[in-house]
């Protein structure tokens, strides 16, 4: 059993697993469940409804994983919202508003849906970063949010950061829509929590870890911040 928590938190409700079976609860019904890869109400031991957030295998790097949260739970199940403001780095003129949503908190998937105004035109790298502290600017945010100490990757991929949102696009206006759905981000805490670390947009668009060089497989050769702004809970 290998368990992860955050650094100087302790959740004792939330176990991280790499092997477990739950009695009338297979691989196989877990992974059904599709993108959100999660199942609610499951029976645990001494009758205590578990929530469960599975990670399928990926063939020669690791084995199923499993996030199982039992009662009493330490997070608020109940729908969280969150919003960054983006200010542009420097001198540009970039700015928006991202909003998250999950709905089904601490396992189910995230809405980021938003606008971003004033970008070249052409495709830029979206990231969370781990850090949420902005005096030093938008470059000095450490580097993508990764809890699992994984390569960099497309959004879609089996492997690739927490903080790996892909790419956004902006028209001829500099208007870039975002709307994406995340199954890996949380905004209830835990080791994937998002709330409190900063949204990034860059100069240069992500290549998804498909560059073939070591900075391809960290940060997507996506270049410097154009915009950064601080995940906040919204109440």
């Amino acid at each position: 059993m290998l368990t992860f928590v955050p650094k100087q938190t302790v959740v004792p409700s939330l176990l991280v697993l790499w092997c477990i079976s739950f009695e009338g609860v297979d691989n196989a019904a877990l992974q059904a469940i599709g993108v959100k890869n999660s199942l609610y109400d499951i029976p645990g031991l001494g009758e205590r409804p578990l929530m469960i957030k599975a990670y399928p295998a990926v063939e020669n790097y690791q084995s199923d994983l499993y996030e199982v949260y039992a009662e009493p739970y330490t997070y608020d199940l109940r729908a969280q919202a969150a919003i960054v403001v983006l200010q542009g780095e420097g001198e540009n003129d970039v700015k928006g508003e991202i909003m998250y949503v999950q709905q089904h908190p601490p396992i189910g998937p995230v809405l980021i849906r938003g606008n971003i105004t004033g970008l070249p035109a052409g495709r830029h790298g979206f990231h969370i970063h781990q850090s949420g502290d902005l005096r030093q600017g938008c470059d000095k945010l450490g580097g993508h949010f990764n809890p699992y100490l994984l390569h960099h990757g497309a959004p879609t991929d089996p492997i690739r950061h927490a903080g790996d949102l892909g790419n956004v696009e902006a028209g001829e206006d500099g208007k870039a829509e975002i709307r994406i759905v995340d199954p890996l981000v949380s905004l209830s805490g835990g080791p994937r929590g998002v709330v409190g670390r900063a949204l990034v947009v860059t100069a240069e668009v992500d290549d998804l870890g498909r560059g073939g060089t070591a900075d391809s497989l960290t940060n997507g050769q996506a270049g410097k911040a154009l915009a950064c702004g601080i995940i906040a809970y919204i109440r």
